[in-house]
């Protein structure tokens, strides 16, 4: 079976469709990734042992959300959700994330549609028969119907787009039955060029994997296929320094790669949090690069700095780690059995993995965007100094482990690939 993968070009999604990528490669099947020419999102994908298909539209996410800021018809597509604009966390991220995502690939005239045009030569070249997408990536489903193919997307967070979606439904219903759907519209000049009608699968997928546990899901109507998250983050040869066992507590700093493609800041205070770790009988690790540590100050003796160490080789000798909540990190403390100090930036959902964290036991959160000296202290010694949170950490991995492997859904996806297909 052919299958096509599509990636926007960050990184940590790149981690997020490697394993049930590779467990397809290795099933026989044969497999394209396909993304946007940027060098360093190529070769995280070929990094990971697959095959890259570079289409040749760039794009700056980080610009490109800015240049809709002043789009009253997304503004009001966020508005019709429900979601009050003075909420700091959800109404960011509805509307100059996933409202500007979809934004991106239905621009008002369709002559910038390039990387569209791209993607469906591509599928109707190759034919695929399945497509599994990027859920913010939105050319892969039209590239998906041009050709025949069935489409699933991969979430790597929660199923934010599905929820806007849903929310924008209800309360457009709520409206009156004149309400025109902004959503359908903006997709409309686009779709009219490959004779594609609208459907809702060209927004949420014919189905969905999802790598979190059932308890974590937004309460969608959706038909949503479980697969184990497995963390993966590239692959290096393991240092010197690695292979000892550390003399005092190992603590991991990261800010995860989600950071360095798309935030212009750190989100929390680095010289803070060196100061901390120098006042601690600990050994502090923190995979920081040049650009996150501009303003750092002085770096304390106990601090070992690395550009990138992938985490699958170093939380298991660590005894807790501090992060922001990104969705790799998180799941790669979860499998490793490592406790958490969560310092969510807002607007992401990096404060609902924090906050699910610390309601399980398994990490404490610090919800303050500058937090002190002395509050980060006292958290990382409440990590490290009480068993519970390693013993609640064991328990949460567990029940990932009842959740199907990459591995072992690929039956299922081939049977949903027969019944979906249209060729």
């Amino acid at each position: 079976m052919r299958i096509m993968f599509t990636v926007l070009p960050v990184t940590s999604h790149v981690m997020a469709l490697a394993p049930p990528a590779t467990a397809l490669q290795s099933a026989g099947h044969q497999v394209r990734v396909v993304t946007h020419d940027h060098p360093g999102t190529v070769a995280a994908i070929t990094g990971a042992g697959l095959t890259a298909v570079p289409l040749d539209g760039r794009i700056d996410l980080a610009a490109a959300v800015q240049e809709t800021f002043a789009n009253e018809t997304l503004e009001g597509i966020a508005r019709t959700t429900g979601v009050d604009p003075d909420d700091d966390n959800t109404w960011p991220m509805i509307r100059n994330y996933v409202v500007a995502s979809y934004a991106f690939y239905y621009p008002a005239t369709t002559e910038s549609a390039g990387v569209t045009d791209e993607m469906v030569r591509f599928a109707q070249e190759w034919q695929p028969e399945l497509v599994i997408w990027d859920p913010l990536f939105f050319p892969s489903p039209i590239a998906a119907r041009s050709c025949g193919a069935a489409h699933a997307r991969l979430l790597w967070g929660l199923d934010r787009f599905g929820w806007l979606r849903d929310q924008y439904t209800r309360g457009r219903r709520g409206r009156g039955a004149s309400e025109p759907d902004l959503m359908a519209e903006l997709m409309r000049p686009q779709l009219s060029r490959y004779g594609i009608e609208f459907g809702e699968d060209l927004i949420v997928g014919q189905w969905s994997i999802d790598p979190w546990p059932e308890v974590m899901r937004l309460p969608l109507d959706l038909d949503h296929l479980a697969m184990r998250p497995v963390p993966f983050n590239g692959a290096t040869a393991v240092p010197g320094w690695l292979r000892e066992v550390p003399e005092r507590p190992r603590v991991c700093l990261t800010l995860g790669t989600s950071g360095r493609d798309l935030f212009g800041d750190n989100g929390i205070s680095i010289s803070e949090v060196f100061a901390m770790a120098a006042q601690l009988d600990i050994e502090m690790v923190a995979t920081l690069n040049e650009a996150q540590l501009a303003g750092a100050g002085t770096i304390p003796e106990n601090v070992r700095l690395t550009d990138y160490t992938p985490l699958n080789q170093l939380l298991p000798t660590c005894d807790a780690v501090i992060h922001l909540g990104g969705t790799g990190t998180w799941a790669a403390a979860i499998v490793h059995g490592v406790p958490q100090l969560l310092l969510p930036k807002t607007g992401s959902e990096y404060v609902d993995f924090a906050r699910y964290t610390a309601a399980k036991g398994a990490g404490l959160v610090i919800e303050d965007e500058k937090p002190t000296v002395a509050a980060l202290r006292e958290g990382l010694l409440r990590l490290l100094g009480d068993p519970a949170f390693k013993e609640a950490t064991t328990a949460l991995h567990q029940e990932f482990t009842r959740i199907p492997s990459p591995v072992e859904i690929i039956p299922e996806l081939e049977s949903r690939t027969r019944r979906h297909r249209s060729r």
